[in-house]
């Protein structure tokens, strides 16, 4: 059983948001949207207290109730579900749907389930007395249903699961309550089906190593150390200190004090008769104290406490931790799913260890037989996988006024199939070529605007121009990406912009003058026309109609070289291609081919400047919502 969808509605800053979840699912968007929101609305659907851990404080500001629901979608039911959910996963029932509701301090549970109509009307009765008698009044009006007597309410609704269960195609869905059937913070049925662990950004290891109940350790613990054996051997030896206190106490306090006894109850018989004074030991029994654990650290020959080492290791510690317990409370069937939901992933730790965290992840769902879940909020590229874009969640914020909605974007192959129809064969999109080696789409995903190039070197000179304008794209939510090479950005544009991340392509139409004269032979005429197709297919994509041989233009949506960019730069600014010269003789540049550090520093300090280039960026910049500068 694994979560297929949340609908969260006015949790904290979420008034009304859908989100579907998969194996693994990324939720990203920019800092305070709502991102980890979502992973603690799940925490509290599963984990939180009854009635104790929300507040007024809690409900959306634009709520019209002071009402707060989580209702979470169950689907991938196995045939050991169903059996433990009976009536509320029944064969033919795809998924399961069960919410929470916090209101005005009331909290409950309510799951849907197939019921018989009648029968649902009694079990909403007041109590036990009157649904009883509701009871023998239906089976006095309906004797066809065939309903046993009954001595209490007890048996009463044990017939009617027996019925129902006999007359499934008689029975509608229904909403039941169901408070002490799935039970809170993980304690009824619903925690024995699906184990809901979140790691937040500010668990604290050096707390979560304390031998207690609430801590990991502690509940790592109570799961793996069985403690039955050594509290025997305890009393037992409890047992005997107080047999042998009680032999001292006999040898060497009774004779004196029998003594003492005496010679009191003597003297109280000057006052009084028919009572005597007795004087004995009391063995006190020591409170024993629960034999506690401790978690340190050994580096070399160094033993120190947990919270003497660095966050990156403590937030390592705390996760490996939290991965043990999940699987210390497995059942031997291996039926119980695991839901990991981290917030942060990427905190404290070292960019190689992020790369190697963000694959054990994806291999613990990969190694769980569909029995496991990943979800995490995150700011890191490294955590998102381009090929499986479908996995990811972007968060955003639409003005509404006072009170600012969330909502998010998603995208399938099958809306990518749709937006690319007769653009890119369906067997390119299958392949996932693009998505799966274009590094820097990932990053892209987190920006407002993707400028899209064909590669390594214009890359550099795009970015070396910013800098050399003395704007910085990142700082403005522009992102430069190698689209590596002119076939993939048709593809690329299309996921960015199913996310909400608007585009500007850059190529090179590799058509004009000096291409076609110098195409003196087959292989350099095929080129021609490959480029031309190509030319063709990415501004029919745009909706601009082609020409043979494009000419150089910067517009809203692209920006076209009609040779390429070299060729541009070496004609429309010849104090570049001095410059790019002056470095590869003082020996801080590179002749060979095209190199990017070389044409980056040409680019930053050449004099004069192009002019497409400055068209390039304020069709950019104005595509972010940037003004343009003052003239």
């Amino acid at each position: 059983m694994k979560i297929k969808r949340v609908r969260i509605e006015n949790f904290c800053c979420l008034r009304s948001l859908d989100v579907s979840f998969d194996s693994i699912t990324s939720l990203i968007g920019p800092t305070g949207v709502g991102k980890s929101t979502v992973l603690r609305a799940l925490d509290w659907f599963f984990n939180g207290e009854k009635g104790g851990t929300l507040s007024e404080e809690d409900v959306h500001s634009a709520a019209e109730t002071r009402r707060i629901r989580v209702e979470v979608e169950f689907d991938g039911l196995t045939a050991s579900d169903r059996s433990a959910l009976g009536h509320y996963a029944p064969d033919g029932l795809e998924t399961l749907s069960v919410w929470r509701t916090w209101e005005n301090g009331e909290d409950r549970i309510t799951g849907k389930a197939l019921a018989y109509p009648p029968f649902e009307r009694i079990r909403q009765g007041a109590g036990s007395r009157e649904k009883t008698a509701a009871y023998k009044a239906l089976r006095e009006q309906d004797p066809a249903l065939g309903l046993p007597a009954v001595r209490g309410w007890d048996a009463a609704e044990a017939e009617m699961r027996s019925w129902e269960a006999r007359n499934r195609d008689r029975l509608a869905e229904a909403e039941v309550e169901g408070t002490h059937f799935f039970g809170f913070a993980g304690q009824g049925l619903l925690g024995k089906l699906i184990d809901f662990v979140f790691i937040s950004a500010d668990l604290r290891a050096y707390e979560e190593t304390d031998d207690n109940k609430a801590s990991v350790v502690g509940r790592i613990l109570e799961h793996a150390v069985d403690r039955s054996e050594a509290e025997a051997q305890f009393t037992a030896i409890d047992e005997d200190a107080q047999a042998a206190r009680e032999k001292v106490h006999k040898e060497i306090y009774e004779p004196v004090l029998a003594r003492l006894s005496g010679a009191l109850s003597a003297e109280v018989g000057r006052f009084t008769t028919g009572r005597d004074v007795v004087v004995t030991p009391t063995a006190q029994v020591p409170k024993r104290a629960k034999t506690a654990f401790a978690v340190s650290i050994r580096d070399g020959a160094a033993l120190t406490p947990v919270r003497r080492q660095g966050h990156g290791f403590q937030r390592a510690l705390i996760i490996a931790a939290l991965r043990y317990l999940s699987e210390c409370r497995r059942p031997e069937n291996g039926t119980r799913s695991l839901c990991l939901a981290i917030e942060e992933p990427e905190l404290f730790q070292h960019p190689a260890q992020t790369r190697v965290f963000a694959q054990v992840l994806r291999s613990l769902v990969a190694s769980a037989e569909d029995q496991t879940q990943v979800m995490y909020a995150t700011h890191s590229p490294v955590f998102i996988d381009p090929s499986d874009y479908q996995q990811v969640r972007r968060l955003y914020r639409v003005s509404g006024g006072e009170h600012p909605e969330v909502r998010l974007r998603a995208l399938t192959e099958k809306e990518l199939r749709q937006s690319l129809d007769g653009h890119v064969p369906e067997r390119s999109i299958a392949r996932r070529g693009a998505t799966r080696y274009v590094k820097e789409l990932a990053e892209a995903l987190f920006a407002d605007v993707a400028v899209l190039v064909e590669g390594a070197t214009d890359e550099s000179v795009l970015l070396a121009f910013a800098e050399r304008q003395g704007l910085s794209l990142g700082a403005e939510g522009i992102c430069v990406v190698n689209a590596e090479g002119k076939g993939n950005m048709i593809l690329c544009h299309a996921i960015l912009t199913g996310f909400g991340v608007r585009c500007h392509l850059v190529f090179d139409a590799d058509t004009g003058p000096r291409k076609v004269a110098d195409a003196d032979t087959e292989k350099k005429a095929a080129s021609i026309r490959e480029s031309v197709t190509k030319n063709t297919r990415i501004l029919s994509y745009l909706g601009i109609t082609a020409e043979a041989s494009p000419a150089s233009v910067s517009e809203a949506t692209h920006t076209l070289f009609e040779e390429d960019l070299d060729t541009y730069l070496r004609d429309d600014w010849p104090a570049w291609n001095a410059r790019r010269q002056e470095l590869i003789a003082q020996g801080d540049g590179y002749v060979d081919g095209k190199h990017g550090p070389t044409y980056a520093e040409a680019t930053r300090t050449a004099d004069g400047e192009p002019k497409l280039l400055h068209a390039l960026l304020e069709n950019v910049r104005a595509m972010a919502g940037r003004p343009a500068p003052s003239t």
